[in-house]
C-alpha cells in the first residue's frame, strides 16, 4: 500500500469509484491511470514518490481494480472514462495533466477526446487505438483461454509479456515469483481483458485537442512498438518518444520515464 495517500470514493452511476490523493502543490493535479493488470495502490509507487514532492497527484481506480467494483453487465470504455472524469471533477481544481499506462492510456485518450475541458496535457504509455489486428486477437484469445485452463500458466504468460526478456533474466527467482504472484487472473482482470478484446477508441482519439506525448517501448511484447506508432499517428499533433524497455516501463526504466514525463508536462 502507498502510505502517503488518502483514499476517497465518489458515486458514478451507482458505482462507488475509489481513488487515492497524494501530495500538495500549485498548478494542475497529475492524474495517473493504471493498466488492466495493475492496481492503483502499487502501479505508480516510484512516480508518486517523485511527483508528489512538488504537486498533487490523483490515482483513480476504475471498475475491475481493487478500489472499484465491476458493474452487473459488461465493462465498456465509456463507463471507465466517466468514472475517471467523476474523480477529476470531485478532486481537482481545474484541468489536469494525465498519465495513463496500457489500458489506462486508452482510458486517458478516450477521456481527452470525450471531455477535453478536463485535460491540460497528457502522456500515454503502451496505449493503442484498438486491439483487433490478427496478432492482437491471437494473443488475447490465448490469454483468456489460459485464465480458464491454468491460472499459473496465465500468470507466467502475463509475466512474459509485461516485461522484457532482458529484465526477466536480470531478476532473482524471488523477484520473479513476487511479480508473478500479482498477475494471477481475477474477475476484474478478466473483465478488462474482455473489454480490450472488443475495444476501439478511433472516434475519440481524433477529437483530442490537448498537447499529447505518446510513449512506445522498443522491447514491448504486449503492445509492440508498431501499435504505439499507430497510436501516435491517430492523435492529432502528438509528440512521440521511444524507451528501450518492455511494456512495464515504470518498473524497467523509472528514472528515464520520470524525466521524460517531467520534461513534457513542464
Amino acid at each position: 500500500m502507498l502510505t502517503t495517500t488518502t483514499q476517497r470514493s465518489i458515486d458514478v452511476s451507482g458505482i462507488p469509484v475509489g481513488y487515492h490523493v497524494a501530495g500538495e502543490g500549485p498548478g494542475p493535479e497529475l492524474v495517473l491511470i493504471h493498466g488492466g493488470t495493475g492496481h492503483p495502490e502499487t502501479s505508480f509507487a516510484t512516480l508518486l514518490e517523485h511527483f508528489t514532492q512538488h504537486r498533487s497527484a490523483i490515482v483513480p481506480g476504475y471498475s475491475g481494480s481493487s478500489l472499484t467494483p465491476l458493474p452487473e453487465g459488461e465493462v465498456d470504455v465509456d463507463m471507465l472514462v466517466d468514472q475517471v472524469a467523476g474523480v477529476v471533477e470531485a478532486a481537482a481544481r481545474g484541468p489536469v495533466d494525465l498519465f495513463g499506462i496500457s489500458t489506462g492510456a486508452v482510458v486517458a485518450a478516450a477521456l481527452a477526446g470525450k471531455r477535453p475541458e478536463l485535460v491540460r496535457r497528457m502522456v500515454v504509455l503502451g496505449g493503442f487505438v484498438h486491439y483487433r489486428r490478427p496478432w492482437q486477437r491471437l494473443l488475447m484469445r490465448t490469454w483468456l483461454r489460459l485464465a480458464e485452463l491454468d491460472p499459473d500458466a496465465f500468470a507466467e504468460f502475463t509475466l512474459l509479456h509485461v516485461v522484457s526478456d532482458t529484465f526477466i533474466d536480470s531478476m532473482s527467482a524471488s523477484e520473479r515469483l513476487r511479480l508473478r504472484s500479482g498477475l494471477m487472473p481475477s474477475e476484474g482482470l478478466i473483465a478488462l481483458l474482455e473489454l480490450i478484446n472488443r475495444l476501439d477508441i478511433s472516434d475519440y482519439v481524433r477529437k483530442i485537442e490537448c498537447p499529447t506525448l505518446v510513449l512506445g517501448m522498443r522491447q514491448d511484447q504486449l503492445v509492440p512498438v508498431r501499435y504505439a506508432r499507430e497510436f501516435r499517428d491517430a492523435i492529432p499533433g502528438s509528440d512521440y518518444v521511444e524507451l528501450d524497455c518492455g511494456h512495464a516501463a515504470a518498473m524497467e526504466k523509472p528514472d528515464e520515464l520520470i524525466m521524460t514525463i517531467e520534461k513534457f508536462l513542464a
